[in-house]
């Protein structure tokens, strides 16, 4: 009884919220969805949820239908001929009845989506900005064709080694390509919607949850499109860093939260310092800021390309050496893997440790030369493709978050 209660709340809250969107919208104008309808509709899907009667809920289905179908030809019959009628109310109407059915058996996935639509509906003055005015038509179709390209590619490609010696797998290579590819992508719609300080500092932390490493990669186009702000590309990847180590955290908060608590405070210091770095650089670029008109193209292939195969080549030469270690030298494995994969080092570090074929304290060591490989191959990324003066300036904050990180964890011995 509690739980049916509980989603009956939940439908109440999300008709309410939604619906008081609606109506505030339409100031001044006549429109037959109001706040209360919205609230109606959310408890009228639960209420079809929670009673499970097949016949019923076709019933109360075919009933919300009509009900926005009369909505919507009063508004279209009321209205000014003259005025554009959308139907974004009875859409998000719809959306509503059916989230309030599936609250009760998914009441997480209801609240994501009511957010997910209410930030659509308030945002609605931007989205139509940014549709209209701030993306051009070449930028729109270069999204297009990156979304056909790799999806198309991903489908085709086989997910196995293609190369006598096992080495090569193309479908993991396109997925390196459209890493790099959406990082770049990501960074220009920021850089256009935010500006260039908040959207590339943005991009290096949505980037850093997928790969910190590509992010780093991506550093000599963001600095050849940039060249003004270079501590921004610096903050940027600082937070790629901190996306990293959230990530670490995350991973371990599910597959073994004992051996995240052995391990945690080190990297929540490691966190707060590169937060501290970036925050402290992106202040010191706003009293230093230069006008710059951002690229004008979306996508820089020639990097995408070269910076992937630079990639794909040193992925390689690291699976070689793995192979000839074998599985004696767990440390210089770890350390390896750190290099560019440290997901799946953290990953399986933590099953070890549960199946018990890794001890504690040999754990935590795998863990920490892990996230001192994924420090190294920064430090390599920087030398190898940018500026030696930047180069110079973010291996001096890396090094800083990294002696800070190596401090606590050998107090934490």
């Amino acid at each position: 009884m509690f739980g049916s209660l509980f989603s009956f709340a939940i439908s109440l809250l999300v008709g309410l919220l939604i619906g008081i969107e609606r109506e505030r919208s339409h100031i001044g104008k006549y429109k037959a969805i109001g706040v209360r309808t919205f609230a109606l509709l959310a408890l009228l899907g639960t209420l079809a949820s929670i009673l499970d009667n097949t016949f019923l809920t076709i019933l109360l289905s075919s009933f919300v239908f009509l009900l926005l179908l009369l909505s919507y030809y009063r508004s279209t019959m009321t209205l000014d001929k003259t005025i554009d009628i959308g139907i974004t109310t009875e859409i998000s109407a719809a959306l509503i009845f059916c989230i309030g059915y599936i609250i009760p058996a998914q009441p997480i996935i209801a609240i994501i989506i009511s957010a997910i639509v209410l930030l659509l509906l308030i945002e609605r003055k931007r989205l139509h900005s940014m549709a209209r005015r701030k993306f051009k038509p070449h930028e729109i179709e270069t999204i297009i064709i990156l979304i056909v390209l790799v999806f198309g590619l991903l489908i085709v490609l086989p997910d196995k080694t293609i190369d006598p010696w096992g080495y090569f797998n193309p479908r993991n290579f396109c997925v390196l390509v459209a890493t790099i590819a959406a990082i770049q992508l990501v960074s220009y719609i920021a850089i256009r919607l935010f500006g260039q300080r908040f959207g590339i500092a943005l991009t290096g932390f949505l980037g850093g949850l997928v790969s910190s490493t590509a992010v780093f990669a991506t550093l000599p186009a963001t600095i050849k499109d940039n060249p003004q702000f270079s501590l921004t590309t610096i903050a940027s990847a600082l937070l790629a860093v901190v996306a990293m180590l959230i990530d670490i955290i995350i991973i371990l908060a599910v597959a073994s939260q004992a051996l995240l608590a052995y391990i945690i405070w080190p990297i929540i210091l490691m966190m707060l310092i590169s937060i501290g770095f970036a925050y402290s650089l992106l202040y010191f670029q706003k009293s230093r800021l230069v006008m710059h008109n951002p690229a004008a193209n979306p996508h820089n292939l020639s990097s995408i390309f070269r910076t992937s195969i630079f990639i794909a080549l040193i992925l390689i030469f690291i699976a070689i050496t793995k192979r000839y270690i074998g599985p004696g030298g767990i440390l210089l494995v770890s350390f390896l893997g750190g290099l560019f994969e440290i997901h799946g080092v953290t990953l399986a570090t933590a099953l070890l440790y549960l199946q018990h074929q890794l001890p504690l304290a040999e754990a935590k060591n795998v863990l920490y030369v892990a996230i001192f490989a994924t420090f190294v191959s920064k430090f390599f990324l920087l030398w190898s493709l940018t500026p030696r003066r930047f180069a110079l300036q973010a291996s001096i904050f890396l090094t800083a978050i990294l002696f800070f990180g190596g401090v606590a964890f050998w107090v934490s011995l």
